[in-house]
């Protein structure tokens, strides 16, 4: 696993993003970054005060800073939350079930979260929320789609991110990846390596797509796809 020389921490849980951040490269609710990475207060049917326990464990949680661990855990829990309306609660009560059942601190980065772990979360979730057969089979598939979208090392250590560009987009559109090996974690473009913020600083500037695409050697389709992530994260 690769370590930052600083701190001695593992790069991968190094403090770098914030929840509004995070939000916007995953195309979630800061609100939800915040409750499932730092808990939730709210008030219960007879007026009392509770709080939600963070379903994540944020790699800083008094400066309120997540790391590249914490948004692969966000991305893989985002497939079910956002398709399927489960609740923080039933979310929290599912990983739970499962890190128990597999024995793991942290089930969603896990290897095993590959294997037998998606079949447990669909199989507790799915009796909390009645769901049919058939959608709990749409649930596993979500899964496994996001799922596509982490690479990991021989170790098995998540290393790469390619965050979904579009709604409702296949696993083949790979060009926008987090790497936090590279430009501190932020969007890229491959295989040029270059920041998707950098991209869309020439194109308000006036540079077109062909000078870019032959700048950076890509294809000009590398470079539209750079601009429609951005043009995402300002909406």
């Amino acid at each position: 696993m690769t370590e930052h020389k600083d701190s001695g921490i593992a790069i991968i849980d190094r403090p770098a993003y914030s929840a509004s951040e995070a939000a916007r490269i995953l195309r979630l609710p800061t609100a939800t970054v915040n409750a499932w990475c730092f808990g939730q207060r709210y008030r219960d049917a007879r007026k009392r005060d509770k709080r939600f326990k963070p379903v994540i464990s944020p790699a800083d949680s008094r400066n309120r800073l997540l790391s590249f661990a914490n948004l692969c855990e966000l991305h893989i829990l985002s497939a079910i939350r956002r398709k399927h309306g489960v609740t923080l609660q039933k979310v929290r009560d599912s990983i739970d079930y499962v890190g128990k059942r597999l024995g793991l601190t942290r089930p969603l980065l896990d290897v095993q979260f590959q294997t037998n772990g998606i079949r447990l979360f669909v199989e507790h979730a799915s009796r909390l929320l009645s769901v049919s057969q058939q959608g709990q089979e749409a649930m596993r598939g979500d899964f496994e789609r996001v799922l596509q979208r982490i690479e990991r090392d021989p170790a098995d250590t998540p290393v790469r991110l390619y965050p979904f560009t579009r709604p409702n987009s296949t696993d083949g559109d790979r060009v926008v990846v987090l790497d936090p090996r590279l430009a501190f974690g932020r969007p890229i473009v491959v295989p040029a390596s270059i920041k998707t913020d950098v991209i869309r600083d020439r194109f308000n500037a006036g540079d077109s797509l062909a000078e870019m695409a032959q700048d950076y050697r890509v294809e000009q389709s590398v470079i539209e796809e750079a601009l429609r992530f951005e043009q995402r994260l300002a909406a």
